[in-house]
């Protein structure tokens, strides 16, 4: 009888030693940290003032399509070498033609739209484009005009964390960008820190 009594007592005790010990017991993730891989940059963005500028993006393709036709297009763009988070492109064509020389041609124009996690990397993204722009890979300095440069017509617009981008052809000179580069203004709103605009071979000027 006596064994039985001794076998429990020991029963007990073992059974209390290891819930304390379950008790005190630390985890891995506790002592090192939790583990996994980095977040990779995505083309969608969760935050608040993105969705809000993700908006006023579709609302604003949306009221192009009163003037033109829209496709999604593929050009390459030197900002496409940097972090984004998001990226659109969509080419433009007008509804109406315009003439260039003894020929009529219907104006064109890719748009190119960049949102980045903080100003830090627009900053690094746009000086960067500015350190090769155009054909010719010229410098560009910030609030500088320029006369001359080799490079088609263009209208940018940079952001805290936004860059739009207009990029034109120089056969459609006689069309008029600028109800579209106003609604952009509208859209996109008028706090923008740097505009860029240039015309076909130049004059580039800041405003």
């Amino acid at each position: 009888m006596k064994n039985w009594i001794y076998l429990i007592i020991l029963f007990l005790l073992v059974a209390c030693k290891g819930q304390q010990e379950d008790r005190n017991a630390i985890s891995f993730e506790d002592l090192a940290g939790e583990t996994g891989e980095q977040e990779k940059d995505s083309l969608f963005v969760t935050n608040t003032s993105a969705v809000e500028l993700n908006s006023a993006y579709d609302y604003f393709v949306h009221f192009q399509l009163l003037n033109f036709d829209t496709i999604s297009h593929t050009e390459f763009h030197p900002i496409d070498r940097f972090t984004f988070s998001q990226r659109k492109k969509i080419e433009f064509k007008s509804k109406t033609d315009v003439q260039y020389g003894d020929v009529n041609v219907t104006p064109r124009a890719d748009f190119y739209y960049y949102t980045f996690s903080d100003t830090t990397k627009t900053k690094n993204a746009f000086y960067n484009w500015l350190d090769c722009f155009g054909s010719d890979c010229q410098m560009i300095k910030i609030n500088e005009d320029m006369q001359d440069l080799k490079t088609p017509p263009s209208f940018s617009l940079v952001f805290d964390t936004t860059i739009v981008i207009v990029n034109y052809r120089c056969e459609d000179k006689k069309f008029s960008w600028k109800p579209l580069e106003d609604s952009i203004i509208s859209r996109f709103g008028k706090d923008y820190d740097y505009r860029l605009n240039v015309d076909c071979g130049g004059p580039l000027k800041w405003r």
